[in-house]
Parts: C-alpha cells; sequence; structure tokens
C-alpha cells in the first residue's frame, strides 16, 4: 500500500484554496450593486420625482453616481462623472439639465458636478427619510445648498 506523502496533498489544496479565494471577490461587488439599486428603489412620495431623475442620470454612460433632491419647486442634481469625462464638464451639465427639464417641465432644475455639492445633497438625502422633515425644511436646505452653489460658481 502506497502512503501519501504530505507535499503531495499541500499543493493542490493550496491551488484549491487559491482559487476559490480569488472567485469571492465579485460576489461582494454585486451585493454593493444591488444595495445602491435598493436605496433608488425606495420612493418617498415627496421625494418621487428626484428618485426618477437619479434613474435618469445613472442610466447616461458619463456618470458614475448621481444624488437628488427636489422641492415643490426645484429640484437639485449632482451628478460625479467618469474620470475622463472631467474635461467636459460644462457640456456634461448642459446635457444632463436638458434631459431632466424635458422630463420635469413643472420643476427648476440645477444641475452640479461639484463634489462639496454632492456630499451635501447626500446628506440631505438621508435626512429626508426622517419623519422629522418636511416640505419647509427641505426647501430651507436646498437654499443653502442653492447659495454654496452660486458663490463657487
Amino acid at each position: 500500500m502506497r502512503k501519501i506523502q504530505p507535499k503531495g496533498i499541500l499543493i493542490p489544496l493550496l491551488i484549491l484554496l487559491l482559487l476559490n479565494s480569488g472567485c469571492n471577490k465579485p460576489k461582494e461587488e454585486s451585493k454593493k450593486k444591488n444595495e445602491n439599486s435598493t436605496k433608488i428603489a425606495y420612493v418617498q412620495t415627496q421625494q418621487s420625482a428626484s428618485q426618477k431623475a437619479k434613474k435618469e442620470v445613472l442610466s447616461m454612460e458619463e456618470i458614475i453616481d448621481v444624488k437628488a433632491v427636489n422641492s415643490d419647486k426645484e429640484m437639485f442634481v449632482a451628478a460625479k462623472p467618469k474620470h475622463l469625462e472631467r474635461f467636459q464638464l460644462k457640456s456634461l451639465r448642459k446635457k444632463i439639465k436638458k434631459r431632466l427639464e424635458k422630463q420635469f417641465p413643472d420643476l427648476k432644475v440645477y444641475v452640479s458636478t461639484d463634489q462639496k455639492i454632492l456630499k451635501k445633497l447626500e446628506e440631505l438625502e438621508n435626512k429626508v427619510d426622517e419623519p422629522k422633515m418636511n416640505s419647509k425644511k427641505i426647501d430651507k436646505e436646498l437654499q443653502k445648498i442653492k447659495a454654496k452653489a452660486t458663490d463657487e460658481a
């Protein structure tokens, strides 16, 4: 009877472990994508226009991330473009604004590609879900963001 040597088992076992560990990473990335789509799928009644706008802007291949919040009369959208698209920010903003104005003619649309505005809108998006936020508070926060956007422009 032949004795199995430890070296003979060790090498195939290591190869199997390496292959198995390499296959696990895409599953984590797909979970993150599912979480992002779940956030978009959640629609609060007063924010349905901004949720639709986010889907519309995310469908553009130039855009990586987008944040949007709307009040009764205005909608603020901040988009994060792909790295190479940064050279055409002005035309990209115009393209997004034109698309959204066509889809939402009753709202005044503001589009930004500024990272600070993106961060502020992200914070406001998270606050909008809270029960204590009413339309007046949302409008007040949007006016602050509007003031920041016009100061930096």
